[in-house]
């Protein structure tokens, strides 16, 4: 039987490696611009525009990580949330913090994603988890989601 602390504290440690490692990275700033466009192409959409469910947007592993859930309505329209090659964003509101998805060596990034084989799933539920190594996002706090060039505000921490 695996201890409960013990594996909250290695994923805490697991997420802040991966947000160091990842901000020490030639590819960190490419990843910013490229998931977080500043751009007048990038515009905010509605849950509807992106083809999902808000299902909810938690603190998890002892407020070292955030979890962030949806369920696909639309395949073609939720591309953009479950493709690979687009790096998502939480950004806080009120601070301007960001946060990322971590991306392990061996077991890849702590989402998931849709491949050929693997096609997207209308009716299922897909999560993101995004470091949060400082703690510093609390419950409360409102995020905005920046995927590709979608945009979505006002998303509240539970």
């Amino acid at each position: 039987m695996i201890d409960s602390t013990l594996c909250r504290h290695w994923l805490a440690r697991f997420a802040a490696v991966a947000v160091l490692g990842a901000a020490g990275s030639a590819n960190a700033a490419d990843t910013v611009v490229a998931a977080a466009p500043a751009s007048a192409a990038a515009r905010e959409k509605t849950l509807e525009d992106l083809g999902i469910q808000f299902v909810g947007l938690q603190l998890t592993a002892e407020s070292f990580m955030i979890d962030l859930r949806y369920r696909v309505t639309d395949p073609a329209k939720s591309a953009v949330l479950v493709d690979q090659k687009i790096r998502p964003v939480l950004v806080n509101e009120r601070t301007g913090d960001r946060y990322y998805v971590p991306q392990a060596p061996k077991i890849g990034s702590l989402r998931q994603t849709a491949t050929p084989r693997h096609p997207v799933q209308t009716g299922k539920v897909y999560f993101m988890l995004f470091a949060n190594p400082d703690r510093r996002l609390q419950v409360g706090e409102k995020v905005t989601l920046y995927a590709g060039d979608a945009v979505l505000k006002g998303l509240v921490v539970r």
